[in-house]
């Protein structure tokens, strides 16, 4: 990866300027040397430290912060979910359908009383809601964060795969200075085409949180929930990546996801049986400030995860985790909640730790019923984890 501070790979531009007689003549543009300058002020002020620059983005997530936690009080008392999908999405009557069965297949367009400046606010103070403990965003954790996430995430930009490069000696990342090197590299692309905009590229960090995913998948886990009361959903085995597109014409971001569900039978949850899927792609179009899923797919048959009707897990559920790779024996120790990429935080008791699900399924009082299994099947009480950090 490039972390050279120098700017050589900027285009030189050139614009055409008309007189009033109507003569022309070709100048050099000012874009090169402006961001010249913009670089050398990052790399002087921001690079291999825990700051950014503070745009209008991040101005507007700590101005509406109070307004959140106001709203979110609120909501609590009102014993309301703190977030539902339809804030952000338009429902469709197909959506709101209750069935323990459904073949869905779908466009869904973004709520239009709900901006992008919002959703990314929202993700921000739902999912990482300990960032704002002082009542202003923690900018160290969230550059570690984007840091962190960039090197975990399959992620190509204008269709080239970003690569990260770790450290010769076997060390561990720096996370302030992947993501630097992360912003550089947008930069260099903003370079090319138009001034650099810092705004943009803070814009760009929020979407490749993580916190995104979670913030996604539980509100559509929500949705579904509704839909299959009184059981409920778990997302498992997740596949994801991300697509950044930035030329002249478009800046956009296409987040794609696919996994499988697990749907509790009469209350009785085993994560070994699936029965559904789903699949999406997010377009966040950030030259129109707006978003919508281009592809959603949701589909499931809760009798699929009758564990009586089922004896042994089925061949997708063997080809899926056939086709799961095993990486450094990561899952060594794990619990089967793990194993299987469940992102929502069920644990060994059988609660629901996701914050804003558990208005959805009760609060803590009510609990998930899991079917035991045979000891040498049962779960390890140590290793109790979170799929999502």
């Amino acid at each position: 990866m490039n972390t050279n501070k120098s700017n050589k790979n900027i285009a030189q531009t050139k614009k055409i300027i008309r007189s009033r007689t109507g003569k022309s003549r070709t100048v050099k543009s000012r874009i090169p040397s402006r961001n010249n300058a913009i670089k050398k002020i990052y790399n002087r002020d921001y690079y291999g430290t825990e700051l950014l620059p503070i745009t209008n983005i991040l101005n507007y997530i700590n101005a509406n912060f109070n307004e959140f936690v106001i709203d979110k009080e609120r909501k609590k008392n009102e014993h309301k979910h703190e977030v539902e999908f339809d804030d952000f999405f338009v429902i469709d009557d197909i959506l709101e359908r209750k069935e323990k069965k459904a073949d869905i297949n779908i466009i869904i367009k973004k709520n239009p009383n709900m901006s992008l400046k919002k959703l990314l606010a929202s993700i921000l103070y739902l999912k990482s809601f300990s960032w704002f403990e002082s009542g202003k965003m923690n900018i160290s954790s969230f550059k570690s964060q984007i840091g962190k996430d960039v090197s975990r995430v399959s992620l190509k930009i204008n269709n080239e795969d970003y690569v990260i490069e770790y450290p010769p000696d076997g060390g561990s990342l720096n996370y302030y200075k992947t993501a630097d090197d992360f912003n550089i590299k947008i930069m260099n692309i903003l370079s090319t085409f138009s001034v650099i905009d810092f705004d943009l590229v803070n814009k760009i960090g929020i979407i490749m949180c993580q916190n995104l995913f979670n913030f996604i998948t539980e509100t559509i886990t929500l949705m579904i929930m509704k839909k299959i009361q009184p059981e409920m959903s778990v997302v498992t085995r997740p596949n994801k990546s991300i697509l950044i597109n930035l030329t002249k014409n478009e800046q956009s971001i296409i987040i794609n996801f696919e996994s499988l569900l697990s749907i509790t039978y009469n209350g009785d949850l085993d994560i070994q049986y699936t029965c559904g899927k789903l699949k999406f792609t997010l377009l966040i179009d950030l030259k129109k400030n707006t978003y919508n899923f281009s592809e959603f797919i949701l589909n499931y048959d809760n009798e699929g995860c009758n564990p009586e009707s089922n004896n042994q897990p089925s061949s997708s559920n063997q080809q899926s985790n056939n086709n799961q790779p095993e990486s450094n024996n990561e899952n060594k120790g794990m619990s089967d909640a793990i194993k299987y990429g469940i992102p929502m935080g069920i644990i060994a008791t059988g609660l629901v730790g996701a914050p804003f699900l558990l208005g959805a399924l009760g609060g803590k009082n009510k609990k998930i019923k899991r079917k035991r299994k045979s000891k040498k099947n049962k779960r390890k009480s140590g290793n109790k984890k979170y799929f999502y950090s």
